[in-house]
This record gives structure tokens, C-alpha cells and sequence, in this order.
């Protein structure tokens, strides 16, 4: 995995990017203050935050975005090899705050990985393909919804939004497809902007969907009065087929 290798000579961060380690420092110390006792004996080394448990975290080539850009790599289980699961999502320090974007992945897509490994529902919630909020043929793991913005009031007002407009399975006709690996496949909703620039974005396993991202926009989720933006992950796995084990 390219990722929690020594990074192409090429692939050079933006000056104002924390590096790496430092990136994943706050990773860990928000991890560590969600679920207590999570990174006991935890690693940090080259580009990657290597848990004793097996799991691991890692700071993929910046390839899109700015400076404040950072793209996390989850891999549940490095045991499995060659190729090792993981799923991707990227976060953004827009108050150029680093632990801010690192809480945001912590609370999103950290969260999904957090319940795969301690599957009770206590980071995240599950809802299986017949549930109103599920997505056919598949067994969903759904983080909360995170709002940032410039007021608490709109961040809470369009987190209720996107939670009620229930996109994921409005518009998994549009996606379903694409989801290719057996083990698991992360999908990040985002919902941001100022008033009369929102940006609605479905990211499948780190790419930006475009027909899913239009999809998503033709939903007509509400103007903020000033900028705000919203995000929530979910990680869709295959669901036995009927008679397996």
C-alpha cells in the first residue's frame, strides 16, 4: 500500500500542510479522546498511525485540494494480505485548525471504522438493506452527521436537514453499481458553501461520484444564511446471500 510507504520524491505537500506524523498525531489524540483507550500502545511511523490491534491509519499522496487537504486511509486489518482492505475519505482544516479537520475524520469515517472493530453500535449505527435509511443489498454503517460552519444555529439547522432528506438511499441507484470490493465500501456525503455556492458531493471509496454528487444536488437541501458545511460517512458491505453462511 503506496500510502503507509515513504511518499514519491514527486508527491511533495503544499508547504502549509502539517506533515504526516504531526497530521497524525492530532488523529490519534482525538481518537484517543472518543473512544478512550482506543490508541493504547499505538504507532507512529513514516506516513501511517499502526495500532497492536492490527488496524492502522495512513496519510495517502495529497492528489486533489489545498494545503489544509488531507486524504486518510483506514485499513481495519493489515493481517490481510497482499492486498489489504481499507477505505478512504479526505478532510479539510477549513478554519485552517488541523485537529478540527482530524476531529471531523474522527467523528466520520473514523467513527465506521471504530464500529467495524467493535461492532455494538456504540460509534456509529447500523441499518440493514430493508431499513427506511438502508441501501438495497447492502448492510450500512452510518456515522453521525458533523456540521462546521461560522454558526452553530445553521450547523445544526442543515445537519437535521441532511439527516431528514435521507439521501444515501434516495440516490443509491445512482452508486450501487460502482461498489466494487467484497469487503467493504466507504461513501462520504457532503453537503457545503456559502449561501448560493453549495457544493452536494458523493465520494465512493475516496472519487468523487459525479452522477451520485448530481443526484444528490436535484434533492434540493436548503441555503444556509452563511457559510456552513456538513458531512456524515457510511460504509456499505455485502450482505450474505440468501442460504449462506
Amino acid at each position: 500500500m503506496p500510502w503507509i510507504r515513504r511518499r514519491a520524491r514527486e508527491a511533495q505537500p503544499p508547504e502549509e500542510r502539517l506533515p504526516d506524523l504531526e497530521f497524525l498525531a492530532l488523529v490519534k489524540a482525538s481518537l484517543e479522546e472518543y473512544a478512550p483507550g482506543m490508541t493504547r500502545g499505538i504507532e507512529l511511523k513514516g506516513n501511517s498511525l499502526s495500532s497492536p490491534g492490527g488496524w492502522a491509519v495512513g496519510v495517502a499522496p495529497p492528489h486533489h485540494g489545498g494545503g489544509h487537504h488531507y486524504d486518510l486511509v483506514a485499513l481495519p486489518d493489515v493481517s490481510v494480505q497482499p492486498d489489504v482492505p481499507c477505505f478512504m475519505d479526505c478532510v479539510v482544516a477549513m478554519s485552517g485548525d488541523p485537529r478540527k479537520a482530524a476531529d471531523a475524520w474522527v467523528q466520520t469515517e473514523g467513527a465506521c471504522m471504530l464500529e467495524l472493530l467493535d461492532p455494538r453500535g456504540h460509534f456509529a449505527d447500523h441499518v440493514g438493506p430493508d431499513d427506511e435509511r438502508g441501501v438495497s443489498g447492502w448492510h450500512s454503517i452510518i456515522s453521525g452527521a458533523i456540521g462546521f460552519g461560522l454558526d452553530v444555529a445553521e450547523n445544526r439547522r442543515l445537519q437535521s436537514a441532511l439527516l431528514d432528506t435521507n439521501v444515501l438511499p434516495r440516490i443509491a441507484g445512482t452508486f450501487t453499481a460502482d461498489l466494487e470490493s467484497p469487503f467493504f465500501n466507504g461513501v462520504k456525503v457532503f453537503y457545503g458553501g456559502r449561501p448560493g455556492a453549495m457544493e452536494c458531493e458523493i465520494r465512493v471509496n475516496g472519487e468523487r461520484h459525479e452522477t451520485a454528487s448530481a443526484a444528490m444536488k436535484a434533492l434540493n437541501l436548503p441555503e444556509p444564511k452563511v457559510f456552513t458545511a456538513v458531512r456524515y460517512y457510511a460504509l456499505l458491505l455485502p450482505e450474505p446471500a440468501e442460504g449462506g453462511e
